[in-house]
């Protein structure tokens, strides 16, 4: 029993395995032919995480599925006279799908990811089998089965209800305190690195929950806008708690480390007098001469930051969501979102071929079993429209594949003629009920295993007439989903996918570009910055970058707090330019590190301490990243 443990992940294999069990019997009293496309559609609505997710997710895609059913009915009623002219215009619908899912990036990205993975299962059956007087039937049958399947989903998970949205914000907080403790425990870099990556990972999954949260909550509205918030105060804290010990040791102040992570223990223990712990870790400075009066100014910031993280660090420890700090007043939307219109062409442009190569092969090769390779592609060009960070052109698709060929043989011709039709639907119970928990659970490469093995088993599973024993149909549609993927990862190796920190660095570099004196309305670019942190989920990604970003945060907040010189600009454009690029401009570097401690002591000399720790900071940030071109390719900690 204890394999059952984790009760978010017995939760979801309940849902997926009672949902799609149900449709399965439902389609078969009714008849339908959209059975597959039903599980299909259920499966990936449910992989949501969410109430809310669940429900934005059924509902655009039955959009999807009404728009796409539509499309479809009415090119059939002019093009199915050819099948090249019927193909052409379905796979110029999914190309077109794939471009807008793509490029939103938000919830109505499942409108045109439905849309196109519809086009794929109602339009390509029809192109082999162009049966005019039938078209509106089978049309209305797999649309049918596609919208019972979203409608089981949604009932099944009123009944097992998910945990209440706002409160997915808590789990997120303590992962933030966490880190942070981390941060301070004295943890080997690459022990940090790890732990950095892990949570800008759980942020990045969670990125959606101010938005889902507005449909799938009982809470008020202002506190759902606290939540929204709270999601990017925490990714601030943890950037904010890494900027701290470079300060402290800027400051050759090293032993506060250790105090701040006895700190953070005293507070999970219970204790939330703020006075008294800031006092344990409060640096006194003494003397009056020009050294000691400048580390009294440092010193003064770098309590002015303790005092705030110790109440932040509090309120990490809380169950509260509200955020007293009002900087954050922007919609959630245009956080954590770095769309890319070259890797958006590069998907159109992947799927085009793929979909026209296939459809080539199929009609003048006259390959039967070809509109099944065409399914597999249209679907999974489709669904990846929706997840980028899925990336479908890897052999973990194909080891899916692959383990599902042997499992839909052993089942269709080793335990289904052997047993009575009704012990499948307990047999593929336990089936889903075991992947789905696995699913959850993992958190190695092989997750998107389980994701596929999930999806796409009722492709060599009899779901109409059990049991059968068409091994040539079975073989051919195994031999037809095996090729449409190795297809993919060849368009895939032809049209590479843009890695994250290129996305994030063409963003950024928009950014850039804006970059100008506050005017008195900030935009806030420097905690815009922020959102490339979460973006960058990898490791070898994070080594590399983190260092960088918070240098481009420093001079962005200078220009917000004015505080820059037209040539200062100039010097910062071309610099981050270069350090975006990996090119080393040590050059540069140099000369804006001398800017930063003439500036430093003028603020010193006026007594102008935020100014001071602006340009304090930056300073900080240039000398991590002013070390020899061999050290930039080595992690760093961060």
């Amino acid at each position: 029993m204890n394999y059952w443990g984790n009760k978010e992940a017995t939760q979801f294999a309940l849902r997926v395995s009672i949902s799609v069990i149900v449709t399965w019997l439902i389609c078969l009293r009714l008849n339908s032919e959209a059975t597959s496309a039903a599980m299909i559609s259920i499966i990936i609505i449910l992989m949501a995480g969410s109430h809310g997710a669940n429900l934005i997710k059924s509902f655009y895609r039955a959009v999807g599925t009404i728009l796409a059913s539509a499309f479809v009915l009415f090119v059939s009623s002019t093009a199915l006279i050819d099948a090249w002219l019927f193909n052409g215009f379905m796979i110029l619908w999914i190309v077109t799908c794939v471009g807008l899912a793509a490029y939103l990036q938000n919830s109505v990205s499942y409108v045109f990811g439905m849309a196109g993975m519809t086009a794929a299962v109602i339009g390509f059956p029809l192109a082999y089998s162009p049966e005019i007087i039938s078209v509106f039937d089978n049309v209305q049958a797999r649309c049918f089965g596609i919208l019972i399947g979203i409608a089981v989903s949604i009932i099944v998970t009123a009944v097992i209800p998910y945990e209440d949205d706002i409160k997915r914000i808590l789990p997120i907080k303590k992962a933030t305190l966490k880190f942070i403790a981390k941060v301070f425990s004295g943890s080997t870099p690459q022990k940090s690195q790890q732990a950095f990556s892990q949570y800008l990972g759980l942020i990045s999954n969670n990125k959606q929950i101010p938005i889902n949260s507005l449909v799938g909550s009982k809470a008020s509205l202002e506190l759902i806008k606290s939540q929204r918030d709270a999601l990017f105060h925490c990714v601030s804290l943890a950037i904010a708690a890494i900027k701290i010990r470079h300060m402290l040791r800027a400051a050759d102040d090293t032993k506060l480390e250790h105090l701040i992570a006895e700190i953070i223990e005293e507070i999970h223990g219970g204790e939330l007098d703020t006075q008294l712990l800031f006092d344990k870790i409060k640096i006194i400075v003494d003397g009056k001469d020009k050294i000691q009066i400048e580390k009294g100014i440092q010193a003064d910031i770098i309590n002015k930051h303790l005092a705030v993280l110790i109440e932040n660090l509090i309120w990490l420890n809380s169950d509260r969501i509200a955020v007293e700090s009002q900087r954050f007043k922007r919609q959630v939307s245009r956080f954590f979102t770095h769309t890319d219109l070259q890797d958006v062409l590069r998907s159109m442009l992947r799927a085009a071929l793929l979909l026209s190569g296939i459809s080539f092969i199929w009609i003048e090769g006259q390959w039967e079993h070809g509109m099944n390779a065409m399914l597999m592609a249209g679907m999974l060009c489709s669904m990846n429209a929706t997840l980028p960070n899925a990336k479908i052109g890897n052999t973990k698709v194909l080891l899916a594949q692959l383990i599902m060929v042997a499992f839909g043989f052993l089942i269709t011709f080793a335990i289904a003629p052997l047993l009575e039709p009704k012990i499948m639907f307990p047999v593929m119970f336990v089936y889903l009920l075991i992947t789905s928990y696995q699913f959850v659970v993992c958190t190695s490469a092989n997750k998107s295993v389980w994701r596929y093995m999930l999806i796409f088993w009722s492709s060599y599973i009899p779901l109409s007439n059990i049991p059968t024993l068409d091994f040539g149909g079975f073989l051919n549609t195994a031999m037809a989903n095996v090729f449409a993927v190795m297809m993919i990862l060849a368009v895939y190796m032809i049209i590479p996918s843009r890695k994250d920190t290129e996305i994030v660095i063409h963003s950024i570099k928009r950014t850039l570009k804006k970059l100008k004196p506050n005017s008195g309305n900030s935009d806030l670019s420097s905690d815009l910055i922020l959102s490339a942190y979460p973006v960058l989920v990898r490791q070898d990604h994070t080594k590399v970058y983190i260092d960088r970003l918070i240098s481009i945060g420093e001079c962005f907040k200078l220009s917000e707090l004015d505080l820059l010189t037209d040539d200062n600009r100039v010097l910062i454009r071309q610099l981050l330019s270069s350090i975006l690029e990996n090119r080393h401009n040590e050059d540069k570097i140099r000369q804006l590190q001398r800017i930063a401690e003439t500036n430093m002591q003028r603020h010193n000399q006026a007594s102008d301490h935020q100014a001071y720790s602006a340009w304090w900071q930056l300073n900080i940030a240039l000398k991590r990243l002013c070390v020899s071109q061999s050290m930039i390719t080595e992690p760093n900690e961060p």
